[in-house]
């Protein structure tokens, strides 16, 4: 039997992932329980690794990082290996706080001083983005789903999680929030004001929440062929946090064509110029709000930013919104 430290090194490589789980499964091998589960489509029933039935055939078998992904994506827990008897520890979910701090920050932040967006890079593994996006045809998670065509804002549809939030958000909104209320403090001296953000998040809610804004803001996207999403601004109330998230959970070329996702600022006296930012899945941007302190020959002056969604062509597209202010 391989060592499980070995094999931590090998699930780590999202190339192999799917081999070396399967080698585990055909192995039986006991020291990967509670790392992972898998579900076979022909009963619709997931497994720990070491689940004593005879295995499956590797084209009807899905891998999930622990039992709420295969439970979201409808498969039902085995009576034999009991694999909801099992703390999975979802190791890519506790490591995104080392991810957030591995960033290239200086790039980061002096993307956003000059473009408005900054590209952190990949933040979540595909199977982050596969337990994401199967939560989207549940009701629980959610507090509200939003049809664009319905309100003017597009096409396409989003849906508002409510509270407690999937582990995943909280984890992001809770390492990136830091970073970026040091990025929104050093803007706001720019334009000759004091210091307004705490340097954690918890402290920045219960504000949001004085001021009667409860509600929570992070959502889940998704786009078919044809939809879009028009320049936009998240605004709910009157506490705003100037910066937010976006994560892409779907793979462009292969899950979806088209789909870009597109920033404007609009500048005093001159055009307004566009910003196009390439992500692939699990990769994240961190962009302006609203506005945000322009350098200019008498200083510096407030510019306003927009952000949407170019047509998808083709496909499916999911994203993962993460807004740090909560909603009236």
């Amino acid at each position: 039997m391989a060592d499980a430290a070995v094999l931590d090194g090998i699930l780590d490589v999202q190339g192999p992932l799917d081999d070396a789980r399967w080698a585990a499964v055909l192995r039986r091998d006991a020291a990967m329980d509670g790392r992972f589960v898998y579900g076979v489509e022909t009963t619709g029933i997931y497994c720990r690794p070491s689940c004593p039935s005879g295995p499956a055939k590797r084209h009807n078998v899905r891998f999930f990082p622990d039992n709420a992904a295969a439970e979201a994506a409808g498969f039902r827990t085995c009576k034999r290996c009991r694999p909801d008897g099992v703390v999975v520890t979802a190791p890519a979910r506790s490591g995104i706080a080392e991810r957030v701090a591995a960033c290239d920050w200086p790039r980061i932040e002096a993307e956003l001083d000059e473009l408005g967006v900054g590209r952190l890079g990949p933040l979540l593994t595909p199977e982050d983005c596969a337990a994401l996006t199967a939560l989207y045809g549940r009701e629980e998670p959610f507090r509200s789903r939003v049809v664009m065509a319905r309100h003017g804002f597009g096409r396409g549809e989003y849906k508002y999680f409510t509270y407690p939030l999937p582990a995943v958000i909280a984890a992001l909104r809770e390492a990136v929030y830091p970073r970026a209320a040091r990025v929104a403090n050093r803007w706001r001296g720019r334009l000759g004001q004091p210091p307004a953000f705490p340097e954690d998040h918890k402290t920045y809610l219960k504000r949001c929440h004085a001021a009667g804004q409860t509600r929570p803001t992070p959502l889940l996207l998704r786009y078919g062929a044809g939809d879009y999403n028009c320049l936009h601004q998240d605004l709910y109330g009157a506490e705003v946090f100037p910066l937010q998230l976006v994560v892409l959970l779907s793979e462009p070329g292969r899950d979806f064509e088209g789909g870009e996702f597109v920033l404007t600022e609009q500048r005093p006296r001159m055009q307004s110029r566009a910003e196009v930012v390439p992500l692939r899945q699990g990769e994240a941007a961190l962009f302006a709000v609203s506005e945000r302190p322009r350098a200019g020959k008498r200083g510096y002056h407030r510019v306003k930013l927009r952000h949407g969604v170019s047509r998808i062509r083709a496909g499916q597209r999911f994203a993962a919104g993460v807004i740090f202010h909560d909603a009236q």
